[in-house]
């Protein structure tokens, strides 16, 4: 269990479950504020690389190693990543039409600059997840994509790699309210049918 950070980091990582190797390097796409990339060097011991649009000056403030630049143009040479990670990016993209041409573009970019046998992990907040969609959809106005149509777009372009999926249920909650939001985690993940989830993840081996 990853120590120190938030409960919904501890959750996520967690039910991501991805074995992280210590030592390999990891670009980070879209790293924000730099919280994952914490977890990253912290807890997994990885040689971390972010890049986004813009330097967010919390990363700025941790001092870890940034390259400015947009998904769909990394400035970042071929073949260079153990893993390339990317979270809550994609519906970005194209934020008013989901275009799966242009989102295709962005997958080409993530796929070049991993290793031959490198992961990609491909993480996406499900459009319609009953905590997702009258709060992040409707409200905030993010344009999350559906589970059907992340599976399609992300089956179609790695047709030729190896593609595993997997989807789980992770917020971050009020502490006073945790017991019955973890109820609800439960009754999501063993009950309601799994499209519904909060979280879509794609794994990437590329061949």
């Amino acid at each position: 269990m990853v120590k120190g950070y938030l409960q919904y980091k501890d959750d996520f990582f967690n039910k991501l479950s991805f074995p992280f190797k210590k030592g390999k390097k990891i670009l980070d796409v879209g790293c924000g504020d730099g919280t994952d990339a914490e977890v990253f060097v912290n807890e997994y011991k990885l040689d971390f690389v972010g890049t986004d649009i813009y330097l967010d000056e919390n990363l700025k403030r941790l001092g870890y190693v940034f390259k400015k630049g947009s998904i769909d143009k990394l400035p970042l040479k071929d073949d260079i990543f153990d893993y390339v990670y990317v979270h809550d990016v994609l519906h970005h993209i194209d934020e008013h039409g989901n275009s799966a041409r242009k989102i295709t573009e962005a997958l080409s970019e993530l796929r070049r600059v991993c290793k031959r046998k490198g992961e990609i992990v491909i993480i996406e907040g499900n459009r319609y997840n009953p905590l997702f969609y009258p709060h992040m959809v409707k409200m905030k106005g993010h344009n999350h994509l559906s589970q059907s149509f992340f599976i399609t777009v992300i089956k179609s372009y790695f047709n030729k790699d190896t593609v595993q999926f997997k989807f789980f249920e992770a917020h971050s909650y009020p502490s006073h309210a945790l017991f019955f939001f973890k109820l609800y985690e439960y009754i999501m993940e063993h009950i309601s049918p799994k499209k519904f989830l909060a979280y879509n993840v794609a794994i990437i081996q590329k061949t």
